[in-house]
């Protein structure tokens, strides 16, 4: 007799796995969809390297805490007695305070010195964080680009498709060669190509975006915007004459030569002694019939022949000339940088508007004029492809003048520090 086994029960295992891609969707759909200012927020309050910025600002405040204290008072005790002979048994004890009197003025330069290192610290938190604006708004940039080429490229394909369909009926029919229909398979195929070779650039641009979110973000959150809005030019003249102070690089060397500058002069004053002030009490014979109680004062002076602190003003004096000398080179860079990103701005704009009007515009009407002359039988299949690749190229291109547009912005933002403690690009349109 044949035994018949147990009926198998469904596995879950699918269906739990339905389910939770379901749940995955579900948590992507229900974020808030950013836009470019929002995303650059959300780089700047949750990103690693926000966060290491802000501890590396902490720290540059925390080294300041305490400089230029005064130094701590000493409390001292000393017993003396003797042992033997004929005063054996008498006692000696001395209560002591002492303070060193810093005189010179130098305590105040040190925590002048520590105090603008730490508000160079501060600066270079900002020229952080504007390094991130400037990353995340073109990280922003490129996964809209990627995503438009994308949706360019699929859309050219179902048109081609579409065509070759149309093409293979009427080659049945004997109404087109084969020729025709071959060669609209291999311009869907080429294109066809270019669209993985897309979509693979779309998953590297949004994994280069959900990075920049940090490790707590699992799922990038949509993106909303458009890579073709129009931004006012900043003026170039105000740009050049604000850099210095705009930008948190150039403001912390200028603060880092000030702090040298006020610690060189705090070690200039080490030739002047700083005394030390010493009073107590003592305490005879305690315990003993005869105790007596006494004072003690003094004054100590160190006689600077020596060591006058001349290896801390000639380091600092060496700090003051770098910082000065690297904060001349970078000026003089990005002035020369500004200027050559001011024109790439203007120029690109330019370019872009051109290539809409004389370019994709004319693209567009030859589509239609093709289709036109096409239904009516006054063109060949051909002619559509040739449309549609027009179409299809200037389409592209004009995402790529975007992008560069897009590129050429930030460079400018950056470079002339408009995003240190500034809101991000979208805000200046």
């Amino acid at each position: 007799m044949r035994m018949r086994s147990p009926p198998r029960s469904p596995s879950s295992s699918p269906l739990l796995a339905g389910i939770a891609l379901l749940l995955l969707a579900g948590t992507a759909v229900a974020q808030p969809a950013l836009d470019e200012a929002r995303f650059v927020e959300r780089v700047l309050s949750t990103s690693l390297e926000a966060r290491v910025a802000g501890l590396e600002a902490a720290l540059g405040r925390a080294e300041a805490v305490g400089a230029g204290s005064w130094p701590n008072p000493e409390l001292e005790w000393e017993r003396q007695k003797t042992t033997s002979g004929t005063r054996a048994g008498e006692s000696q004890d001395v209560l002591m305070a002492s303070i060193p009197l810093v005189l010179s003025g130098r305590l105040g330069l040190e925590a002048e010195a520590a105090d603008r290192n730490a508000r160079a610290a501060e600066a270079r938190y900002e020229w952080a964080r504007a390094g991130l604006r400037y990353e995340a708004a073109r990280g922003f940039s490129a996964v809209l680009a990627a995503r438009e080429r994308r949706s360019i490229l699929e859309q050219s394909l179902a048109e081609l498709r579409h065509l070759a369909e149309v093409i293979a009926t009427r080659e049945r029919a004997g109404e087109a060669a084969g020729y025709d229909r071959l060669r609209i398979e291999l311009e869907a195929a080429t294109v066809q190509d270019a669209l993985r070779g897309a979509v693979l650039d779309e998953h590297q641009a949004e994994a280069q975006a959900l990075r920049l979110l940090g490790p707590g973000v699992t799922v990038l959150p949509p993106l909303e915007g458009s890579l073709a809005a129009e931004r006012p030019l900043p003026d170039g003249a105000a740009l050049l004459a604000e850099l210095g102070e705009r930008r948190g690089d150039l403001r912390a060397l200028a603060l880092e030569g000030s702090s040298a500058e006020a610690a060189r002069r705090g070690a200039g004053r080490g030739w002047i002694p700083e005394p030390s002030v010493r009073a107590g009490a003592q305490f005879l014979d305690v315990g003993l019939p005869g105790a007596g109680v006494g004072y003690v004062v003094g004054v100590g002076l160190p006689l600077p022949l020596f060591d006058r602190r001349q290896g801390e003003a000639a380091r600092a004096e060496a700090r003051r000339g770098l910082a000065e000398a690297r904060r001349a080179a970078l000026l003089h860079e990005a002035r020369s940088r500004l200027a050559v990103v001011l024109e790439a701005v203007s120029s690109r704009r330019e370019r872009q508007t051109r290539h809409r009007t004389e370019v994709l515009g004319r693209a567009q009407e030859l589509r239609q004029i093709a289709a036109t002359a096409y239904r009516g039988g006054g063109a060949e299949p051909l002619v559509l492809v040739d449309a549609e690749r027009a179409v299809r190229e200037a389409r592209l291109a004009a995402v790529e003048l975007a992008v560069s547009l897009v590129e050429a912005e930030t460079d400018l933002l950056l470079v002339a520090g408009a995003y240190d403690g500034a809101m991000p690009r979208s805000a200046t349109r």
